[in-house]
């Protein structure tokens, strides 16, 4: 026994160590975007945010859809069904050309009006609408990442996206400060600078992830998919009833977030302006084990793929054991090292900084329950495709219960910050003893491939 769960736990470093430092270096992405324009006032902090935020929601729609790519490729890999990854990646990469094209549309007609939910400060509107019209369409580039992403860790293939995700990095933060700033006969353009650095890095990465496929005649490729593979219909419905819970739960839980940046933004510019300058510290202890989720995901989907249930089901439950453990000793860490994640922002003012100092206290702690949460619902229950109940449960707790009482907190009682953003994690604490339920059942443990 004590050899297995050794084995098991370097399988699982082994997998889940590149996804979470990917993850981390992505959500410090977001980061370096909001710190690099924070000596511009919290004017520009707050449309960073507040654009990013609004971008997240078509993003996570998105990543959804890229999910099933992953669920799928873990389960047929185990299975051995390599050409069936291929056809998901064709099949995926359709619908999300056929969804992105709308949704692009719809951001040039209607950025101002949707960051004019959130806010009135003209200067956020007018700064925000101008970085979305320049990012929103290097979300197409973004989407063809995620998919062939998801399709390689499926596999067990983790450390070649990681090393492409550090170049793309890197080049955002050195384009950030160039087009931010200016120099070398640039002007600074500012926060529009930003958002022309996100861009092209985002070009960059998938070009470079791409020809390296092309160039390694990797397996996942699809170099060889014929028309004639598409065309059969029970293929496509299998797979849409597998991706449109996705798709609808991520979008529910990601326009759910963004009401809340609503409400944040409605109670004023320098609720906006915290808000959006620790989302990405929330982000990165989230990240931190989302590769531990991940890794948990495709161990036991692979299992899955081979009918192995005990063995999943054993899997399923140490990692839902020890993920909030673990993450609660890295809040601790995290509050030591407070003053680091500060010194940043020290050109904000002081009321600001006030408020995101209880803030930040909340988020480190909040996490642990968010972490558990993420373990059980992508790295367990949706491994085994079981979609639809993860989707009632988003919506349950974030549309029932948490935007409500947040949305009375703020606006009918009046609370401050603190107390609406503590009321808001009403919504994980209620999908937590969901979630629980649900992964106690065993409904969840089914092979996909069959």
């Amino acid at each position: 026994m004590v050899t297995t769960n050794t084995s098991l736990f370097k399988q699982s470093l082994k997998l889940a160590w590149p996804i979470s430092l990917q993850s981390i270096l992505v959500t410090m992405l977001g980061m370096t975007d909001i710190m690099m324009v924070a000596h511009l006032g919290d004017g520009a902090v707050a449309s960073v945010g507040l654009s990013n935020r609004i971008q997240f929601v078509f993003l996570i729609i998105l990543t959804g859809l890229a999910s099933g790519v992953g669920i799928l490729s873990a389960q047929y890999y185990g299975a051995g069904k390599i050409n069936r990854i291929k056809q998901v990646i064709v099949m995926t990469i359709i619908i999300a050309i056929l969804t992105l094209i709308p949704l692009i549309l719809l951001n040039y007609l209607f950025a101002g009006d949707v960051l004019n939910l959130a806010t009135t400060d003209s200067e956020v509107i007018n700064t925000g609408e101008s970085y979305l019209w320049v990012t929103m369409p290097s979300l197409f580039f973004v989407v063809l990442v995620m998919i062939f992403e998801n399709a390689l860790r499926g596999t067990g293939q983790v450390k070649f996206p990681m090393l492409l995700s550090m170049v793309a990095i890197f080049c955002n933060i050195v384009l950030n400060y160039w087009l931010i700033n200016g120099g070398m006969g640039i002007d600074p353009m500012g926060v529009v600078g930003a958002a022309w650095a996100t861009t092209i890095a985002r070009f960059i990465h998938i070009s470079l992830l791409v020809l390296f496929l092309i160039k390694m005649s990797h397996m996942i490729f699809p170099f060889d998919i014929r028309l004639s593979a598409l065309k059969n219909r029970e293929d496509w419905v299998q797979f849409m009833g597998l991706v449109w819970p996705l798709m609808i739960s991520f979008g529910v839980w990601s326009v759910g977030t963004f009401i809340y940046q609503l409400i944040y933004g409605r109670m004023g510019t320098t609720e906006l302006a915290v808000m959006s300058l620790l989302a990405p510290v929330e982000g990165l202890l989230i990240s931190f084990f989302f590769g531990f989720a991940s890794a948990c995901s495709i161990l036991v989907g692979q299992r899955l793929g081979r009918n192995e249930f005990g063995n999943a089901w054993e899997i399923a439950r140490n990692y839902a054991i020890s993920a909030p453990l673990v993450t609660f000793v890295l809040a601790l860490l995290m509050i030591q090292f407070e003053y680091i994640v500060f010194k940043p922002y020290e050109s904000l003012s002081s009321d600001t900084l006030a408020i995101a100092h209880d803030i930040y206290l909340l988020i480190a702690f909040g996490t642990c329950i968010k972490v558990f949460n993420m373990t059980l619902s992508i790295g367990i229950l949706r491994a085994g495709g079981d979609n639809k109940y993860c989707m009632l449960i988003d919506f349950t707790g974030m549309w029932i219960l948490s935007i409500p009482l947040t949305f009375l907190a703020a606006f009918y009682f009046s609370l401050p910050l603190f107390w609406v953003a503590l009321i808001a994690y009403s919504e994980e604490i209620c999908k937590a003893f969901m979630f629980v339920l649900r992964m106690k059942s065993k409904r969840w443990l089914r092979n996909l491939t069959a």
